[in-house]
């Protein structure tokens, strides 16, 4: 899914000339990268809450390997990896604007490491409800309560019922239960994640370490209640960076599907304060 791109235009008169002209504003794009086994497709609409938030930005989610349109496609063995790939297919941006990065999860991982290791390529990332192996324990970056619904889930059968557990693991938000398992059950019926890529995505993150520094402007954001992952390993990642942290008190692992709106305007918040 890419979000058209939203062009302002600024008119106006050259002195001393009853002529008018069009000078188009350079525009900002914000690429969105997903978590572990998660496509495109379960961002539902948050890349168009995100372009309601920045209007003037160019919202941009692309896939990590394997998954969603890329299922075909090994997953590449390592976050550093899985990066590359990532950035290989972002391209540079041609609106003359700056590239950010928002990452949830696994999908974090991967916007540090980019931030790391081609620092002047982004002028700024968000990382949503992530983790790092030398920074927290095995079993605060997944909750053994957590474990049947996202690891037992694999070997189920039943398509519907592995979707349902891993909602109601990764969301808060009761109400929304049958209406998210129902559009993540179709998504896994048309486009299902091969083992190997599930597995080798999981073995990645578990191995990952958070980079020493990051030398970009950078934004922390976690649900209080993430039954997943403990909020305190993003807390521990801010520590690290000396970068801020907002939490919502009642959201849960993923922002995006408890609370899109107040993820969007944290975003834009944080986007509005990055200098030029």
């Amino acid at each position: 899914m890419r979000v058209p791109r939203q062009r302002v235009l600024h008119l106006g008169l050259l002195p001393g000339r009853d002529s008018l002209i069009l000078a188009a504003v350079t525009t900002d794009r914000w690429i969105i990268l997903r978590g572990l086994t998660r496509e495109v497709g379960h961002w539902g609409g948050f890349a168009t809450t995100l372009a309601a938030a920045i209007p003037d930005a160019e919202i941009v989610p692309l896939e990590l390997p394997g998954v969603g349109t890329l299922r075909d496609r090994p997953w590449p063995g390592d976050i550093a990896a899985a990066m590359e790939d990532v950035r290989a297919r972002a391209g540079r941006a041609t609106s003359g604007g700056r590239t950010f990065v928002f990452g949830m999860s696994l999908g974090g991982m991967v916007t540090m490491e980019w931030a790391a290791r081609h620092t002047g390529e982004l002028a700024g990332i968000v990382v949503g409800a992530s983790s790092a192996r030398d920074l927290s324990r095995p079993w605060q970056r997944m909750k053994p309560a957590a474990l049947p619904a996202v690891l037992g889930g694999r070997v189920r059968r039943d398509v519907g019922a592995r979707e349902e557990a891993i909602v109601r693991v990764v969301t808060n938000r009761a109400d929304r239960w049958p209406d998210v398992s129902m559009r993540w059950s179709e998504i896994a019926r048309l486009r299902p994640i091969r083992g190997a890529v599930a597995r080798g995505q999981l073995a990645a993150a578990m191995r990952w370490n958070a980079p020493r520094n990051l030398a970009v402007p950078s934004l922390f954001l976690v649900g209080t209640t993430d039954r997943l992952v403990d909020a305190s390993c993003s807390r521990a990642l801010a520590r690290r960076y000396a970068a801020p942290l907002v939490e919502h008190p009642t959201a849960g692992h993923d922002l995006s599907t408890d609370e899109p709106e107040w993820l969007a305007g944290e975003i834009a918040r944080w986007h509005a304060g990055v200098a030029r």
